[in-house]
């Protein structure tokens, strides 16, 4: 008989709110599997969760669900989050319902997401449930503009002299903060150290192309032309970049940084800070600070014995100029992930004489096809993106993880002949330490894999060779030495070796009184939540925002409803 998702769904969601409402810890626990997941963005404390499993559930809502505190537990009328079916991931037959519903807290609106399957006995229960404030009541979203008009150039001037928070960083995660900010009637002003918006995509190699489909890397409230390319080009979001304050009516400072050691004052809930303007110190006085300044922090170049020695070349992934500047040129690109495989396959397009990666470690590899395939999937065209991302942020980054080890192996055989071309050519290729896959490590290390788009045939092919398993011990005149006694003649090398975590490359700007109170901002925490990101760091009124597209125009709700929250007196900052 075929199942109807809808009564499936109805029998649950009542029961659900039921229980919610009355407290009943039992009863939650009751309606969700043994190895089910919560995770809980805002609801029940003011911090970003993942529950796994039903003793772990039970033992948070005992900590923080009241009788009371969740109400009218309801479906949630958006078309694309009608109860519908779906195959249980790590099965073969088995069926489930998933399905979106809405809820009310004393103080803001809910929303919420149940994935239920078929348990031991037949009684659909919940393999993931996500619970998320979504709106603070009398604070909602405005998501809409206002007429530009003469109380419009005051709201302006005022941002710039009495801004409530300092974003600083003018990427693609401080801009959509501080969109996301201005619907929520959050005045902030944007500092960045370079000269012109979209700097930090135009300044990088030129041969650079975001790896995602453009749909996952949209920016909040614009949608690209429906001419726009499925990938996107350095130039081209340089550009987007550029105007996107104007369209979104954002206060942006070009050429402007953070002066070291702002202070906080406890009493008044303020940062004494003071900006450099183009020469001019300017001093202001908002309640926080958000460091936007990239999950790709400071270039590491690591400290080579003999570099000025060497007589060719040397420059940062960060800073390539482009192939066409060393053709006829011996090259050796010192790592083996993203860049480096993009800097090789334009080294041998503009005809360099020789191109060498050198890996120091396993590297996951897998096709940039495959992983836009499955993006279609989950950001479909014909879906609201932001009905998109929350379907997709449901599935908690633990579980994604414990999803990907399991099914490395269909993975590794999709990518056998691919594999093959590159231990062919002496690569190292793995699926992850723990075979997790490429969008974990993103999360994990911020590094540690490529999405081939051609790579593997020159590797295949010999056009470029590597060296695994070694590091560069110290350069010569003409070129480099390994550590395994191997010589390498090069005129030019190239560092791919990565960045410093935003931690790390801000730690001089704040006093050791403000870096003592911050925990650790990269990576993930114990339960798989990003640490210290779009959630507190340990020092009151100081943030972080780090990630991709996606990360920053969803989780930049969770960061404008914390600060709302401190601002209307809901939070009370330690």
């Amino acid at each position: 008989m075929a199942l109807d998702p809808h009564r499936i769904a109805f029998e649950w969601i009542t029961a659900l709110g039921a229980a919610l409402h009355d407290a009943d810890i039992t009863a939650v626990t009751s309606l969700f599997l043994t190895s089910g997941w919560l995770r809980d963005f805002l609801t029940l404390t003011w911090d970003l969760r993942t529950l796994e499993g039903s003793q772990k559930i039970a033992a948070y809502l005992s900590g923080s669900l009241r009788k009371g505190q969740l109400t009218a537990v309801r479906f949630d009328d958006a078309p694309a989050l009608a109860p519908r079916t779906f195959p249980v991931p790590g099965t073969q037959c088995s069926t489930g319902v998933e399905f979106g519903f809405v809820f009310e807290l004393p103080h803001g609106h809910g929303r919420g997401h149940a994935r239920l399957v078929p348990d031991t006995d037949g009684a659909f229960r919940a393999f993931t449930v996500l619970l998320m404030l979504h709106d603070l009541r009398g604070h909602e979203e405005l998501r809409k503009l206002p007429l530009l008009d003469d109380v419009t150039d005051v709201a302006a001037r005022e941002v710039e002299t009495d801004p409530y928070v300092l974003i600083v960083g003018a990427g693609q995660s401080g801009l959509q903060i501080a969109a996301r900010f201005k619907q929520m009637n959050i005045p902030s002003l944007v500092i960045d150290r370079n000269a012109r918006l979209g700097d930090n995509w135009r300044l990088r190699y030129p041969t650079l192309t975001l790896h995602s489909i453009n749909r996952q890397h949209t920016l909040l409230y614009q949608p690209y032309p429906s001419t726009w390319p499925e990938l996107t080009p350095r130039e081209k979001i340089s550009s987007w970049l550029e105007q996107y304050p104007v369209t979104q009516d954002l206060v942006v400072w070009m050429s402007t940084e953070l002066k070291a050691h702002p202070q906080y004052d406890a009493n008044a809930g303020r940062w004494d800070v003071t900006v450099v303007r183009n020469g001019t110190e300017v001093q202001l006085h908002p309640s926080h600070i958000v460091m936007a300044t990239g999950q790709a922090g400071r270039p590491i170049v690591p400290s080579i014995d003999n570099a000025e020695l060497f007589r060719g070349h040397i420059v940062h992934s960060s800073r390539f100029p482009g192939g066409k500047h060393f053709t006829g040129k011996r090259a050796v690109v010192v790592g083996a992930g993203n860049s480096a495989m993009d800097i090789c396959q334009d080294l041998v397009a503009k005809g360099a004489e020789s191109v060498t990666m050198v890996q120091r470690s396993s590297t996951c590899v897998v096709s940039r096809d495959f992983v836009n395939e499955f993006q279609r999937e989950k950001w479909p065209a014909d879906e609201p993106l932001e009905i998109s991302d929350f379907k997709f942020m449901t599935v908690p980054l633990a579980l994604l993880k414990k999803l990907s080890i399991a099914g490395q192996q269909a993975v590794m055989d999709a990518h056998k002949d691919l594999h093959d071309k590159l231990r062919k050519g002496g690569l190292n290729v793995d699926m992850g330490p723990e075979g997790q896959g490429a969008y974990l490590l993103y999360y994990e290390k911020g590094g540690g894999f490529w999405l081939d788009k051609g790579g593997s045939e020159l590797i295949g092919n010999g056009s470029v060779k590597v060296k695994s398993g070694v590091s560069v011990q110290g350069f010569t005149e003409n070129g480099l030495v390994l550590t395994d006694g191997t010589e390498l003649s090069a005129d030019l090398v190239v560092f791919a070796t990565g960045y410093a975590t935003i931690r790390e490359s801000n730690a001089e700007l704040f006093d050791e009184n403000v870096l003592k109170r911050i925990g650790p901002v990269s990576g993930l925490d114990d339960e798989g939540e990003v640490n210290g990101s779009y959630r507190p760091c340990g020092h009151p009124g100081l943030w972080f925002a780090t990630g991709d597209f996606l990360l920053s125009r969803f989780l930049s709700k969770s960061l404008a409803l914390q600060i709302k929250a401190i601002q209307i007196g809901l939070i009370q900052q330690a």
